[in-house]
């Protein structure tokens, strides 16, 4: 996918991107609520391009790198952790830099994002899991349209143990409203 918006644009995960998202992947603060770990060296982050190349090359999962549209600075990363090919359906994942935090982008790279999956790869539906204390992730569906559909009990392990994650979703036939 080669989608620009207004200030950034998406294009697919690169190995030569391990550089730039060392400083990103590696903050305790950026990945506090995602399910991987702060990569201790770029050899991880380079491992985890390998593994995300390697499940998009079987349609099982995609991950886009959120690049400054003036700068072609990476500001962090989005895609489908997991990807339903027979059912049109994909979970969302998506991390920014610290320091681009609170600045609208996420919310513009979520959208062509969105745009991508229900116009190009034909989703019904789009989820997101969401641990409950991660209030900023949590307002930013709720600006997309994403509908809350519970919270699954300790669901997913983060940091040795298992914590509850919120369900939301979103079906095609929402998205249009969005251009409203």
């Amino acid at each position: 996918m080669r989608k620009a918006g207004a200030r950034i644009r998406l294009r697919e995960l690169e190995e030569r991107d391990a550089e730039k998202l060392y400083p990103i992947w590696s903050d305790p603060e950026v990945v506090r609520y995602l399910n991987m770990q702060a990569a201790a060296t770029i050899t991880e982050v380079r491992s985890m391009i390998y593994i995300l190349r390697s499940l998009a090359g079987r349609k099982k999962a995609y991950r886009w790198s959120i690049l400054d549209l003036n700068t072609e600075e990476i500001l962090g990363t989005c895609g489908f952790n997991d990807w339903d090919e027979e059912n049109a359906r994909g979970e969302i994942g998506y991390e920014l830099g610290k320091q681009y935090w609170g600045m609208g982008y996420m919310e513009e790279a979520l959208l062509l994002l969105l745009d991508h999956a229900f116009i190009v790869m034909e989703a019904n539906r789009i989820e997101a899991k969401v641990v409950p204390e991660n209030k900023p992730s949590i307002h930013l569906l709720e600006k997309l349209h994403f509908q809350h559909e519970g919270r699954l009990r300790k669901y997913e392990r983060m940091n040795g143990q298992y914590e509850d994650v919120m369900l939301f979703s979103l079906l095609k036939e929402e998205f249009p409203f969005f251009f409203d």
